[in-house]
């Protein structure tokens, strides 16, 4: 039988995914209210990032599912630069493309910095990395008729989702 002490040293893999979910949720929904509400996009936006940010911080407060290693940290400040500097590389070469092609473009780079955000918040990340970029990809090569609307509310809908299971599932069934 494990002692009360033992079960307290027990590490998480992935000590940073609640936080990771929190910060999903929140971009997520302001995303997904922007696309709803698009005369105050940029507000919702902003804030939904905001408001992830500062809920992700806030997730220390909870319960500990242990510290994050230096990979942990490596990643992200790895994921947060090459997706950086790939936004910039959009934003030069789409500079005189129509929005769709840069909105698009930006979020297949958002989801290319979800797969390597996978080695700090785990495999569900990297899922959605994988996701929301084949809906970014597939919008721009093969369904140039379907409304970028649609093709962004997807994208928040399944930060949402993904942030949720992050925060609420994947710990507790993973956590042993």
């Amino acid at each position: 039988m494990t002692s009360p002490v033992e079960v307290l040293q027990v590490v998480h893999p992935y000590p940073l995914i609640r936080g990771g979910g929190l910060f999903l949720i929140f971009v997520g929904l302001g995303f997904l209210l922007g696309w709803l509400i698009p005369k105050i996009w940029m507000p919702l936006a902003i804030g939904g990032f905001v408001t992830g940010l500062v809920a992700s911080g806030l997730s220390a407060l909870l319960p500990s599912l242990g510290p994050p290693s230096l990979m942990h940290i490596a990643a992200l400040v790895i994921a947060i630069i090459a997706e950086m500097g790939l936004i910039y590389l959009v934003l030069t070469k789409y500079r005189e493309a129509d929005e769709r092609t840069l909105i698009l473009n930006i979020l297949l780079v958002v989801g290319l910095h979800f797969i390597i955000m996978g080695l700090a918040h785990g495999p569900l990340i990297a899922i959605l990395g994988v996701l929301v970029t084949l809906n970014a990809w597939i919008g721009l090569r093969f369904l140039p008729k379907v409304p970028l609307r649609a093709l962004g509310m997807a994208d928040g809908v399944l930060k949402i989702a993904f942030g949720l299971w992050m925060l609420l599932l994947y710990p507790a069934l993973t956590y042993t």
